[in-house]
């Protein structure tokens, strides 16, 4: 899942008082950075151990989970499980001794009282510790799971030991794409994203049949549109449901991120007789609008330039039907004309 550390920081700051959201917004770019200097590194330590914010202490122990301390300071955080008075900094501090290499068992009691709490992101982090010193107990693949928002690299390491192989994996996700926890179905839905098989591929259609949650949607369009060799074809038909439906949106919005790759199929669709294909068709080239409009669209497209000239090239089509359909229609094309306007400024 892409930019979910950004994310993570960026919920936690807005729940932060001013003070404590000053602190955090100062280290933000250092807790984000991919790589860190040893300096760097001792410094994000430092935070970790010093702060008395909470959500501070969460940032600073998940960007030390994501990017491991090297072993010479893993005594400094034995110290602070053994002597802390902070449940949170010790819970952290156990998964991070665990992501710098290390499987002890000796951390066993604290995690497991971990992942008795109601807190779920960090329920995630002990469950992908766990799973790594304790693979035979698949009690909390859920978690890991969940965890594959936060830490992918480490979700994925926790999961490597707990599946014993693709079935099992797949089994695993299938599960979680039934959650009623909409985090964990996003969680699902993202990694299934990455198997590029046929099988998840199903699964990833079968869950946007009925997925009202609009992350969890989000999610869902990025991976089908990551597997479009194995959905491309079921998306375009999918064009054809009501407008209104969940489901309608889902395909809509996995046809934007496939960018000009589905130009064509969105142009015979501007082009149906059928209204809601009509309709979906140009809320699809609204949202691929959105995606090669976004700093990120490398991700979705390998030409941003070329993309950008198909989907210009759809410009008459919907000027059309702003002009002569019913407003129902109408609304639909004139949003895809403003999004299409504005990656011409």
């Amino acid at each position: 899942m892409k930019k979910t550390t950004l994310l993570l920081f960026t919920a936690l700051l807005a729940a932060l008082p001013l003070s404590a959201q000053t602190t955090l917004q100062q280290a933000l770019p250092l807790l984000q950075q991919n790589t860190r200097s040893a300096e760097q590194t001792q410094q994000v330590l430092q935070l970790f151990r010093s702060s008395k914010d909470p959500d501070t202490v969460f940032a600073a122990g998940a960007s030390l989970v994501k990017i491991p301390p090297a072993k010479t300071l893993e005594p400094a955080l034995f110290n602070l499980i053994l002597k802390s008075d902070d449940p949170l900094k010790q819970a952290f501090s156990a998964v991070i001794v665990t992501a710098m290499g290390s499987s002890h068992e000796e951390l066993i009691p604290i995690l497991q009282e971990t992942l008795n709490g109601k807190n779920d992101v960090l329920r995630s982090y002990a469950a992908g510790a766990y799973g790594i010193i304790t693979p035979a107990d698949k009690s909390y693949v859920q978690d890991v799971v969940l965890l594959y928002i936060y830490d992918p690299a480490f979700a994925v390491r926790a999961m490597n030991l707990l599946a014993d192989d693709s079935k099992a994996l797949f089994k695993y996700l299938k599960q979680a794409s039934a959650s009623t926890d909409p985090q964990t179905r996003a969680a699902a839905a993202s990694w299934l994203g990455t198997l590029h098989s046929e099988e998840a591929a199903k699964q990833l259609l079968k869950m946007a049949k009925s997925e009202e949650n609009t992350n969890v949607q989000a999610q869902l369009a990025t991976a089908l549109a990551a597997n479009a060799a194995n959905t491309h074809q079921t998306l375009v038909k999918g064009l054809r449901q009501n407008y209104k439906t969940a489901a309608a949106n889902t395909y809509a919005l996995a046809l934007g991120f496939m960018t000009g790759n589905a130009v064509e199929p969105i142009r015979q669709a501007l082009a149906s007789s059928n209204q809601n294909e009509r309709i979906n068709a140009a809320r699809a080239a609204a949202y691929m609008a959105g995606v090669l409009s976004n700093p990120d669209a490398f991700h979705f497209t390998s030409d941003r330039t070329f993309d950008i000239g198909l989907l210009k090239s759809l410009i008459p089509q919907l000027k059309v039907l702003a002009q002569t359909e019913n407003d129902t229609v109408k609304v639909y094309a004139e949003n895809a004309l403003r999004q299409i306007e504005k990656l011409m400024i």
